[in-house]
């Protein structure tokens, strides 16, 4: 039985050392998978065919549409220009030049975290919203001389935390507990909101902190030579309000009529496409679209397959022996809820598959010790942020190579204000939702 577990722990080890080796994550998560039956004495055939392949078909029928919309209105918001629009605007209001450089520095990376967020917020994908907001933040950075190797750190602040994790949120942090736990996208609001009000703060702070201390050490901005990723002013873009109706449309469809996550995106897309046409490269909706529905179906894809991986760990008797033991622990219900889910996303690079694996596990312990569905939905969606930004996590790999950052440079302000700061908000969350069960809803 130690054996079978040991070699649970190893097939995540392997499945993340490839994928951050460069290797597809489906050939990882199949490595990974053939590192666990090897461990376990299992049939390969039956792991492959029982396990393996239903779990991906499994998560593929309920969250493809999800993710397919979600990235082609990620593709529409960055091919237009709107994406822009909404992060020059948001930083133009906020930023001043009488500001003192103490003073700047702090609002840049405000803007930087609500920006990022607000763009999550509406719909649009982490890895899509690095590539938007990058050349605002290159900007930005060169106008408060913020040293470049925490420009990560930045643009990732409100896209890997709060913003995926927030009351009606469209993106899966939020709508994975709903599908499992039957619960609204606004479940724990007021705990959700505070939360997010804490971890904003305690970014700003730390992130403050951290470079501050490379200000004094001597560092500065030093730009790339190449900047063929500079803010093209020029470019006809949709004006800031009609940069917003679609993320209206959204909140009012998902949020406030309560239709389904997938319906919502899919009729935001629509009217996206129709608000943005005179502004799409040539008029090319098709082209726009290809690739949009591309990466949507590489991201449902290569999540689809961490699931496949786990649906084989899941078979095992040596994993349904670490579940026992995790669940046993002797300790509060809501911080073995954190610990569960952070736990379980961590090993998968991610906070969605964390989730869904987790959340089907110990939900139903956690609410049969008293504690409510709407309270277990916060926190965990709170706490799967805490451990998904390994240095092996896509998002986190792509986002320091697009930016021409050694993730040794950059990812220790990474660190910072993805695990910190959400550690700090998921406990917030918890402490209000445990002192206080009535503002949980």
């Amino acid at each position: 039985m130690r054996l079978g577990m040991i070699g649970c722990l190893a097939g995540f080890v392997v499945m993340g050392f490839l994928t951050y080796r460069g290797w597809h994550i489906a050939i990882s998560s199949l490595a990974g998978s053939a590192v666990v039956v090897l461990f376990n004495s299992l049939s390969v055939t039956s792991a492959y065919l029982e396990s393996y392949l239903p779990g991906m078909g499994g998560f593929l029928s309920t969250y493809f549409g999800q993710f397919l919309f979600g990235a082609l209105l990620a593709e529409m918001y960055s091919s237009t220009g709107a994406g822009l629009t909404v992060a020059l605007g948001i930083s133009g209001f906020f930023i001043r030049d009488s500001l003192s450089p103490g003073q700047k520095r702090k609002m840049v990376i405000f803007v930087l975290i609500i920006i990022s967020a607000a763009l999550e917020f509406a719909g649009v994908g982490a890895s899509l919203i690095v590539m938007v907001i990058y050349p605002v933040a290159l900007s930005l950075f060169q106008l408060a001389n913020i040293p470049k190797r925490y420009i990560v750190a930045g643009v990732l602040g409100g896209c890997l935390g709060f913003g995926n994790d927030l009351p009606g949120s469209p993106q899966p942090g939020n709508t994975i507990p709903m599908n499992i736990l039957g619960t609204s996208s606004a479940a724990g609001l007021i705990p959700g909101l505070i939360g997010a009000a804490a971890e904003i703060f305690t970014m700003v702070f730390l992130l403050d902190a951290v470079i501050g201390r490379g200000v004094r050490r001597g560092e500065e901005f030093h730009p790339e030579t190449d900047l063929d990723r500079e803010l093209d002013e020029g470019k006809e873009r949709p004006a800031m309000w009609k940069a917003l109706l679609p993320v209206a449309v959204l909140f009012v469809l998902f949020n406030i009529a309560g239709f389904d996550i997938n319906i919502s995106l899919a009729v935001t897309s629509i009217f996206c496409t129709a608000i943005f046409y005179p502004y799409f490269p040539e008029r090319d909706v098709k082209t726009v679209a290809a690739r949009g529905i591309t990466q949507g179906t590489v991201a449902t894809v290569s999540i689809c397959a961490v699931i496949g991986f786990s649906s084989v760990v899941q078979g095992t008797e040596a994993f349904q022996r670490i579940v026992e033991s995790l669940v046993g622990l002797r300790v509060n219900p809501y911080l073995l809820l954190i610990l569960c889910v952070a736990f379980m996303c961590m090993l998968c690079g991610g906070s969605a598959t964390g989730q869904a694996i987790a959340l089907p596990i110990i939900g139903p312990v956690v609410e049969a010790a008293g504690v409510s569905a709407n309270a277990i939905h916060r926190i965990a969606s709170f706490a799967g942020a805490i451990l998904d930004t390994m240095p092996y996590a896509g998002t986190v790999v792509m986002a320091h190579a697009y930016a021409k950052v050694e993730i040794k440079e950059g990812y220790p302000a990474v660190f910072v204000i993805s695990v910190v700061a959400t550690t700090i908000s998921t406990l917030v969350v918890t402490f209000i939702s445990a002192l206080f069960p009535m503002l949980v809803g």
